[in-house]
Protein backbone atom coordinates (compact mmCIF):
# COMPACT_ATOMS: atom_id res chain seq x y z
CA UNK A 1 0.00 0.00 0.00
CA UNK A 2 2.52 1.91 0.62
CA UNK A 3 4.17 1.56 -2.71
CA UNK A 4 1.32 2.62 -3.87
CA UNK A 5 1.31 5.90 -2.39
CA UNK A 6 4.98 6.32 -3.31
CA UNK A 7 4.29 5.41 -6.79
CA UNK A 8 1.37 7.80 -6.72
CA UNK A 9 3.31 10.59 -5.44
CA UNK A 10 6.24 10.10 -7.85
CA UNK A 11 3.28 10.14 -10.55
CA UNK A 12 1.52 13.29 -9.43
CA UNK A 13 5.56 14.90 -9.39
CA UNK A 14 6.27 14.30 -12.46
CA UNK A 15 3.10 15.23 -13.89
CA UNK A 16 3.29 18.49 -12.20
CA UNK A 17 6.73 18.91 -13.36
CA UNK A 18 5.94 18.05 -16.15
CA UNK A 19 3.29 20.52 -16.93
CA UNK A 20 5.33 23.67 -15.58
CA UNK A 21 7.81 22.70 -18.58
CA UNK A 22 5.08 22.85 -21.09
CA UNK A 23 3.66 25.57 -19.61
CA UNK A 24 6.72 27.62 -19.74
CA UNK A 25 7.65 26.15 -23.34
CA UNK A 26 3.96 27.65 -24.42
CA UNK A 27 4.61 30.69 -22.73
CA UNK A 28 7.53 31.09 -24.32
CA UNK A 29 6.52 29.92 -27.88
CA UNK A 30 3.14 32.60 -27.48
CA UNK A 31 5.91 35.23 -26.68
CA UNK A 32 8.21 34.33 -29.47
CA UNK A 33 4.87 34.79 -31.81
CA UNK A 34 3.61 37.68 -30.29
CA UNK A 35 7.24 39.50 -30.88
CA UNK A 36 7.09 38.08 -34.29
CA UNK A 37 3.84 39.65 -35.10
CA UNK A 38 5.13 42.70 -33.43
CA UNK A 39 7.93 43.22 -35.83
CA UNK A 40 5.95 42.36 -38.79
CA UNK A 41 3.46 45.29 -38.02
CA UNK A 42 6.07 47.08 -37.77
CA UNK A 43 8.11 46.63 -41.13
CA UNK A 44 4.43 47.13 -42.67
CA UNK A 45 3.76 50.13 -41.24
CA UNK A 46 7.29 51.13 -42.03
CA UNK A 47 6.84 50.50 -45.33
CA UNK A 48 3.33 52.30 -45.78
CA UNK A 49 4.56 55.48 -44.07
CA UNK A 50 7.01 55.88 -46.36
CA UNK A 51 4.40 55.74 -48.85
CA UNK A 52 2.33 58.17 -47.74
CA UNK A 53 5.38 59.82 -47.76
CA UNK A 54 5.49 59.76 -51.35
CA UNK A 55 1.84 60.29 -52.33
CA UNK A 56 2.82 63.46 -50.21
CA UNK A 57 5.01 64.18 -52.86
CA UNK A 58 3.16 63.17 -55.91
CA UNK A 59 -0.02 65.33 -54.52
CA UNK A 60 2.45 68.21 -53.94
CA UNK A 61 4.74 68.09 -57.60
CA UNK A 62 0.87 67.67 -58.97
CA UNK A 63 -0.23 71.08 -57.36
CA UNK A 64 2.85 72.78 -58.93
CA UNK A 65 2.38 70.96 -62.07
CA UNK A 66 -1.01 72.66 -62.45
CA UNK A 67 0.25 76.00 -61.48
CA UNK A 68 2.32 76.23 -64.00
CA UNK A 69 0.13 75.24 -66.09
CA UNK A 70 -2.93 77.55 -65.47
CA UNK A 71 -0.53 80.25 -65.16
CA UNK A 72 0.22 79.49 -68.60
CA UNK A 73 -3.10 79.10 -69.88
CA UNK A 74 -4.65 82.17 -72.02
CA UNK A 75 -6.74 84.38 -69.94
CA UNK A 76 -10.24 82.78 -71.94
CA UNK A 77 -9.59 79.69 -71.09
CA UNK A 78 -12.00 80.03 -68.29
CA UNK A 79 -13.15 76.36 -67.66
CA UNK A 80 -9.69 75.37 -68.10
CA UNK A 81 -8.61 77.24 -65.58
CA UNK A 82 -11.59 76.45 -63.61
CA UNK A 83 -10.82 72.84 -63.95
CA UNK A 84 -7.13 73.42 -63.24
CA UNK A 85 -8.21 75.30 -60.01
CA UNK A 86 -10.43 72.51 -59.19
CA UNK A 87 -8.13 69.75 -59.24
CA UNK A 88 -5.32 71.69 -57.80
CA UNK A 89 -7.47 72.54 -54.32
CA UNK A 90 -8.25 68.26 -54.74
CA UNK A 91 -4.51 67.63 -55.11
CA UNK A 92 -4.06 69.67 -52.19
CA UNK A 93 -6.70 68.26 -50.38
CA UNK A 94 -5.28 64.86 -50.93
CA UNK A 95 -1.72 66.11 -49.86
CA UNK A 96 -3.55 67.32 -46.06
CA UNK A 97 -4.69 63.61 -46.08
CA UNK A 98 -1.76 61.66 -47.08
CA UNK A 99 -0.20 63.64 -44.01
CA UNK A 100 -2.43 62.96 -41.25
CA UNK A 101 -2.37 59.38 -42.71
CA UNK A 102 1.06 59.15 -42.13
CA UNK A 103 1.12 60.68 -39.06
CA UNK A 104 -1.75 57.76 -37.66
CA UNK A 105 0.89 55.41 -38.86
CA UNK A 106 3.71 56.88 -36.90
CA UNK A 107 1.30 56.82 -33.86
CA UNK A 108 0.37 53.37 -34.58
CA UNK A 109 3.64 52.45 -34.74
CA UNK A 110 4.07 53.27 -31.38
CA UNK A 111 1.31 51.25 -30.37
CA UNK A 112 2.39 48.00 -32.03
CA UNK A 113 5.41 48.29 -29.58
CA UNK A 114 3.72 48.15 -26.74
CA UNK A 115 3.20 44.58 -25.32
CA UNK A 116 0.25 45.82 -22.88
CA UNK A 117 -2.01 45.87 -26.21
CA UNK A 118 -1.47 42.34 -26.98
CA UNK A 119 -2.30 40.74 -24.26
CA UNK A 120 -5.31 38.64 -25.44
CA UNK A 121 -6.88 37.59 -28.89
CA UNK A 122 -9.18 40.40 -28.50
CA UNK A 123 -6.69 42.87 -28.24
CA UNK A 124 -4.36 41.18 -31.14
CA UNK A 125 -7.08 40.97 -33.13
CA UNK A 126 -8.12 45.00 -33.04
CA UNK A 127 -4.63 45.36 -33.48
CA UNK A 128 -4.58 43.65 -36.65
CA UNK A 129 -7.74 45.48 -37.71
CA UNK A 130 -6.53 48.85 -37.40
CA UNK A 131 -3.09 48.10 -39.71
CA UNK A 132 -5.31 46.52 -42.33
CA UNK A 133 -7.85 49.39 -42.25
CA UNK A 134 -4.62 52.03 -42.30
CA UNK A 135 -3.52 49.90 -45.31
CA UNK A 136 -6.82 49.59 -47.38
CA UNK A 137 -7.37 53.63 -46.84
CA UNK A 138 -3.42 54.34 -47.83
CA UNK A 139 -4.03 51.71 -50.63
CA UNK A 140 -7.46 54.10 -51.64
CA UNK A 141 -5.72 57.16 -51.24
CA UNK A 142 -2.58 55.86 -53.62
CA UNK A 143 -5.18 55.28 -56.53
CA UNK A 144 -7.37 58.16 -56.15
CA UNK A 145 -4.29 59.91 -56.24
CA UNK A 146 -3.36 57.84 -59.26
CA UNK A 147 -6.25 58.62 -61.19
CA UNK A 148 -5.94 62.36 -60.05
CA UNK A 149 -2.52 62.18 -61.97
CA UNK A 150 -4.02 60.89 -64.93
CA UNK A 151 -7.06 63.39 -65.20
CA UNK A 152 -4.18 66.54 -64.94
CA UNK A 153 -2.42 64.76 -67.17
CA UNK A 154 -5.36 64.63 -69.79
CA UNK A 155 -6.13 68.18 -69.04
CA UNK A 156 -2.73 69.20 -69.54
CA UNK A 157 -2.42 67.45 -72.90
CA UNK A 158 -6.00 69.06 -73.84
CA UNK A 159 -5.65 72.45 -72.63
Amino acid sequence: MKRQEKILKGFAIVLTVASLVFGAYAQNTAQQQQQQLQQQQMLRMQTMTQAMSKVMERAQNMVRTLEQKMANLPENAKLAREQHRNLQHMGEAMGKVAENMKQNMERFQEMIQNRELYKTKAMTKDMNQIQNRLEKAANELDESLRAMERLANRLQTNG
